[in-house]
C-alpha cells in the first residue's frame, strides 16, 4: 500500500513541477513582448498592430480567430497560434 501512495505522490509532484515550469515560461514570454497573456480589446489591437475598427469589424469574425473569453479578453497564446497558421 505504501508503494501506491508513493507512486501517487511522485505523480502529483511531477504534475505540479510541470505546471510551475509552464507558468514560468508564460511569465518569461510576457516579459519579452510586454503584452499580458489575457488581453482586452485595446491591448489586442496593439498586439496585432491594427485599429480598433479593423479588429471589431473584421478580425474577430475571421474563421478560426480565437474566440472572446469572459471579460472581453483574448488569449495572446491563442492569437499567436492563429497567426502562425496564417503564413
Amino acid at each position: 500500500m505504501d508503494n501506491i501512495f508513493e507512486s501517487i505522490s511522485n505523480w502529483i509532484k511531477e504534475i505540479i513541477l510541470k505546471t510551475v515550469m509552464e507558468l514560468k515560461d508564460i511569465e518569461r514570454e510576457n516579459e519579452k513582448d510586454g503584452f499580458p497573456e489575457l488581453m482586452d480589446v485595446e491591448t489586442t489591437c496593439n498586439f496585432l498592430g491594427i485599429k480598433y475598427d479593423t479588429f471589431t469589424n473584421h478580425y474577430r469574425y475571421l474563421a478560426g480567430f480565437p474566440k472572446e473569453l469572459p471579460g472581453k479578453r483574448w488569449s495572446k497564446r491563442a492569437i499567436k497560434e492563429w497567426l502562425t497558421k496564417q503564413i
